[in-house]
Formats: C-alpha cells, sequence, structure tokens
C-alpha cells in the first residue's frame, strides 16, 4: 500500500500543473513575465528557440514569484542575440498553450512538452523582450558553458558541417547540429544509437579512466580512490552531455557497480537494472513514457537475457573471429526485445543492422577516443591539427559507409504501423518463442502460437478495416492548404502538383500521414473534380465538398455540400458565403493563419452548422 500510494502521488507531485505557483494559473492578470533562460539558443527557420523558466509575473508595481517553464521563440533579426543559459529577461505575457498539429501520423509535440512539464510557448518579436542584467550561475549552467566550449574546440579544427555534427554528437551528445539527411541515414541503417550518447559510451568512460588510474603506482595501492575519482570524471562528462535519461541510467548503474566494488560486494545485473531505474523514476516518474529510456533499459535487458545463447550459437577457436561474432552477438541480442517497440514508435525496422553495426562500433569507439584526446590536447596546436584532420577523414569514411548502406533498396523495413494491443502481442510473441528456444520446454510452445495466432487475426481485422476506409483529411501544414481523399490503400490530393513539399514537410507530415493510414497508391480516379478560379468542387464518396479561396463567386442558385473548406483568399463574410452555398460542416483550412481565427469566429458566432478551424484545432479528418 504504502509502494502504491507513493507511486500514485510522485508523478502528481512531480507535474508542475498541480503546483499552486505555476505561472498559468495567474498569467492573465499581468502583462509581462521574468524569465531565467534554462538552454541556449537554437536556431530555427526563422527564430531561435529558447526554454525559459517563469520566475515572476510583472504588472507594473505589481508582481508574483511564479514556477513553470516554457519555450520562448525569439525573431530573427540583423543580428544574433548573445543570450545563454543564466541570463534574465523581461517578456512580454504572450504564452498559448503548445498544441498538436493533428495531422494523422504525426509527433504529437504537444503531448512531449507536457510530459517535460512544459506547457506553454510564445512567439516574441524584437521589441517584445529585454535582456536584464541579472544573471544567475548554477551548476548545470557551468557544464553548459563545458559543453559550449568543447563545441568550440571542434569547430575551430573541423569545418565541414556535416562532419562537425556527427563529431559533436559522438562526444558530448549534441546533436542539434546534425544534418537531418545524415540523421536518417543513421536511423535507416541501424546505428542511430552511436550518434546517442548511452550506455556504450559511459562504459568506455568510466573503464578508460579506471584503467589509466590503476597504472600509477600510487592509485593501484589505493584503488576505492581511483574508482571514485573514475566516477567523478564519468558524471562530469555525463553532466556535459546535458544528462538525458540513457546516460543517467548508465551513470547510475556504473556508480552501484563501482560502490560495490569498493565495498566488496557483487551486485547482480538485473537487481541493478531495477534499483537504477526505480532512482530516476523518483526523481522524475514521467521519464517511463520516454521512448529512449524504454529502449535504453529493454536493450540492455535484452542483451544480459539473450547474449549468453545467441554466443553460444558459433564457436571459433581464433581470437579475431571470436571477437567479430561477439560483436554480433550483442548486436542480435540487443534487437530481440527492442524490435516491438521499433515497430511500434518509428514504423520501421533496419535490416541490415548486423552489418552496419560491425563497422559504426569500433569506428564510432576509435573516434570518440581520439575526441577524447583532441579535446584534451587541443591547446598543442600542431597534434590538435592533425588529430582534426584525421578525426573529419574517419568520420568522412563512416558517414559514406552509412549512405552506401542505407541506399540499398533493402536497407530497410518500413511503411508498419501497429496498435498498442498488437504491439502487446508482438512482444508476447518474442518473449514465449525466447523462452521455449533458450530452455527447450515445450509447454511455451502453445502460448507462444496462441499469441502469433491472435496477431495474424487483428492484421486480418486491420486489413478489412483498410480496404473499407474512406476519409477526408485537411492537413495542418503552416500557411497551407491541403486536402486529401483516401479510399482503401488508394488517396489522392488536388494540392500535390501545386505544392513541392520541402524535405522536412514529407518527413514529418505526408509520409507519416500514408504510413498511419496504409496508404500506397495515389490514385487520381478515385475523386471527381470541377474547378474555377476561386471554387473547386469535389464529388467523393456520395459526398460533396467545396473550397473556396476568393469572394468573386459566380453561381445561379446556392449549391447544397456535405463540407464547406475555406481557404485565406475567401475574406470573412457569412451572408455572402451562405447564399452560394448550403454546407453541412464548415472548414477553416491552415491557410488562414492562427491569429486571424478570432476575426471569423466573430462572423460565424450565430450558426448552428459546426465550424473547425484548421489553426488552432489541428488537422480535420473525417471517415465518410
Amino acid at each position: 500500500m504504502l509502494l502504491g500510494s507513493f507511486g500514485y502521488l510522485l508523478p502528481i507531485l512531480h507535474n508542475i500543473s498541480s503546483s499552486k505557483h505555476w505561472y498559468v494559473n495567474d498569467a492573465k492578470q499581468y502583462e509581462f513575465a521574468v524569465v531565467k533562460l534554462v538552454s541556449d539558443l537554437e536556431p530555427k527557420a526563422k527564430s531561435y528557440k529558447i526554454n525559459a523558466e517563469v520566475v515572476q509575473l510583472v504588472n507594473g508595481q505589481d508582481s508574483k514569484s511564479t514556477q513553470g517553464e516554457a519555450i520562448l521563440y525569439l525573431s530573427k533579426g540583423d543580428t544574433i542575440p548573445n543570450l545563454h543559459q543564466g541570463d534574465f529577461l523581461l517578456v512580454k505575457n504572450k504564452f498559448k498553450d503548445i498544441q498538436h498539429s493533428g495531422n494523422p501520423g504525426s509527433f504529437d509535440y504537444g503531448a512531449y512538452c507536457r510530459n517535460n512539464n512544459i506547457y506553454q510557448s510564445s512567439f516574441l518579436k524584437d521589441h517584445e523582450w529585454k535582456q536584464l542584467s541579472k544573471h544567475e550561475t548554477s551548476l548545470s549552467s557551468i557544464f553548459n558553458q563545458g559543453n559550449r566550449n568543447t563545441r568550440s574546440i571542434l569547430q575551430s579544427y573541423i569545418s565541414d558541417s556535416s562532419i562537425l555534427g556527427i563529431a559533436e554528437a559522438l562526444l558530448i551528445g549534441y546533436r542539434k547540429d546534425v544534418d537531418q539527411e545524415i540523421w536518417q541515414a543513421y536511423s535507416n541503417t541501424g546505428i542511430v544509437h552511436i550518434i546517442a550518447i548511452s550506455g556504450l559510451h559511459m562504459a568506455m568512460v568510466y573503464a578508460t579512466v579506471r584503467w589509466l588510474l590503476l597504472l600509477i603506482p600510487f592509485f593501484k595501492k589505493r584503488k576505492t580512490i581511483a574508482i571514485l575519482f573514475a566516477l567523478l570524471f564519468m558524471w562530469g562528462f555525463a553532466a556535459l552531455t546535458g544528462l538525458p535519461p540513457s546516460v543517467t541510467r548508465a551513470a547510475v548503474m556504473f556508480t552501484a557497480i563501482g560502490i560495490g566494488e569498493i565495498t566488496g560486494r557483487k551486485i547482480a545485473i538485473y537487481n541493478n537494472l531495477a534499483a537504477s531505474a526505480f532512482i530516476l523514476l523518483c526523481f522524475n516518474p514521467l521519464w517511463i513514457i520516454d521512448v529512449g529510456f524504454q529502449l535504453s533499459y529493454l536493450a540492455l535487458l535484452s542483451i544480459v537475457l539473450f547474449y549468453t545463447s545467441v554466443y553460444n550459437w558459433l564457436y571459433f577457436s581464433y581470437k579475431i573471429p571470436d571477437a567479430i561474432w561477439k560483436l554480433i552477438a550483442g548486436t542480435i541480442s540487443a534487437q530481440i526485445l527492442t524490435f516491438p517497440l521499433c515497430v511500434y514508435y518509428f514504423h520501421q525496422f533496419p535490416l541490415l543492422f548486423i552489418i552496419t553495426n560491425l563497422v559504426a562500433v569500433p569506428a564510432s569507439t576509435i573516434i570518440l577516443y581520439l575526441e577524447i584526446i583532441f579535446v584534451a590536447f587541443h591547446w598543442f596546436t600542431p597534434l590538435a591539427k592533425i588529430l582534426g584532420q584525421f578525426i573529419s577523414w574517419l568520420i568522412h569514411l563512416l558517414n559514406e559507409f552509412v549512405f552506401l548502406m542505407g541506399k540499398l533498396s533493402f536497407a530497410v523495413w518500413d511503411g508498419l504501423n501497429i496498435n498498442i494491443f498488437q504491439f502487446i502481442l508482438m512482444f508476447l510473441c518474442v518473449i514465449f518463442f525466447s523462452i521455449w528456444l533458450m530452455h527447450k520446454k515445450s509447454r511455451w510452445l502453445l502460448p507462444a502460437l496462441s499469441s502469433t495466432l491472435l496477431l495474424t487475426f487483428t492484421f486480418l481485422i486491420q486489413e478489412w478495416n483498410i480496404l473499407h476506409q474512406h476519409k477526408l483529411v485537411v492537413y495542418n501544414i503552416n500557411k497551407e492548404s491541403y486536402i486529401q481523399f483516401i479510399h482503401g490503400h488508394d488517396y489522392y490530393s488536388p494540392d500535390t502538383n501545386q505544392i513541392n513539399p520541402p524535405q522536412n514537410q514529407e518527413l514529418y507530415i505526408f509520409k507519416p500521414g500514408r504510413t498511419s493510414m496504409f496508404l500506397k497508391n495515389n490514385n487520381p480516379t478515385i475523386v471527381h473534380t470541377m474547378e474555377n478560379n476561386a471554387i473547386a468542387l469535389f464529388s467523393f464518396h456520395n459526398k460533396k465538398i467545396a473550397r473556396i479561396n476568393a469572394n468573386n463567386i459566380l453561381v445561379d442558385k446556392p449549391i447544397p455540400v456535405d463540407f464547406l473548406i475555406l481557404s485565406k483568399g475567401f475574406k470573412a463574410d457569412s451572408a455572402l458565403l451562405f447564399s452560394y452555398f448550403k454546407p453541412k460542416q464548415l472548414i477553416l483550412d491552415s491557410s488562414i493563419p492562427y491569429w486571424e481565427i478570432e476575426k471569423y469566429k466573430t462572423v460565424f458566432q450565430h450558426i448552428t452548422l459546426p465550424v473547425h478551424y484548421v489553426s488552432e484545432q489541428g488537422a480535420f479528418s473525417c471517415d465518410l
């Protein structure tokens, strides 16, 4: 009862929205806010992104101390703001709730922020914020400064941006400079984990420092001091990376191992895993729904459970083949439990992970050691230049290898989409079959086959539903109008020819949409279209849809339609609108910006029709 109550109350206490000091509770009464920056500037296309803690609400002489974090977007000007973690700003109170775009299959950024105790954001123009003279130095800002200094050292000797991004990610986990194309290539080939600081990096740092210290006679006689110094160095390195869940998990685990070694007690790996998870979740219970946290623990648990069995498949008497097989066995065993999770979250699975890891893991290990030496001796310019060029060359070769493997047609199995029930069944299949194969006990074969049969049955039901789906989707794309008609596996959009989607739109909007709705073929014949300059009429699955983008509409009599979509060319005029159309549902697409919605709400406040504002409420999706 005590543990159950503790587990129930901890997330509530951790959630800032349950605090009476949360700034959102009183924000409407104040015009300004004082914020403390808790991150450095991150350049975006049209702004700079920065995280800030709202420490005070201000209205003239009146003020109130508050808590809670928000995201600020500062408009780009001629100069880059000289802002760093620990600085204070006076900003105009323009905080808005972070919304989900609502696009099918897209990443729910609003939910992600809420899981990190961030509920609002604000876009500020140059005259809407002012830097204050106050600056507060904390332990976090000191390590953040170390992170900046390390990046500055790398930038001084590595000029190629594609190589620099990988170098920063490998050494200190800074991934904001990694090119999107390179990130996708690493993801498709199953080696994205090497550019996300994880347990492998922490193990290398701890083991290396410990080994080097024990070479010194003083520490050789005082092993306890060597272990403590190695643990301190490891935690310092972890703090430089920003302490993401995977790094914190590894640091806590190696700390437990080090303490066990000091006290002369060996800790079972399962207890170590459970204890580290318990400690981390007490610190932040919302990490349990963090994908990195789940993958980190499942991958390590999978290695612990299956490595020995997989390694025993083959025997090599020579050291080099045996070392290669050990690496392959570790790679295979790590994928067993993480396979269902990868399919559920990322809708793909790399098929060449054995080959790519066989090359990438040793290569990244060598690069990481060289980078540590490079940063440690950067003050010796001749050596720094040689190491910088050599590191750049190695990363270039690694990138070329990744791109080469990623271009193969069979490199990745994508377009996968399963629901939570299918994920559970897939996980059960993996567990039951693994137990059956490892222990050779036939009683585990029945639940394994039963769960497989049930999983197959859910796929049959899913395919039946897909073949009979008919949908109208109005996407939420900033300042653009995009509608899509869906019939079974076929889809068509009249806007495809007008929009040449940038890579980020294809990657984050259209591809997830096709995956989530199991779309395969672009088929214009599924919808009948009639268009002129101001109006487009669509006939689809016995429904009539109209879209207008201007006020110069000429019709003989009102047109009955099921859905009427308004675009930015139409100026708000309800009398004009309903003299030309008799709609059953009104939709304002995302070409009408968020800040104009209030004007349309005033115009349509007296109508009884349902109205959907895409810019405010997210994408509109309707089963026909």
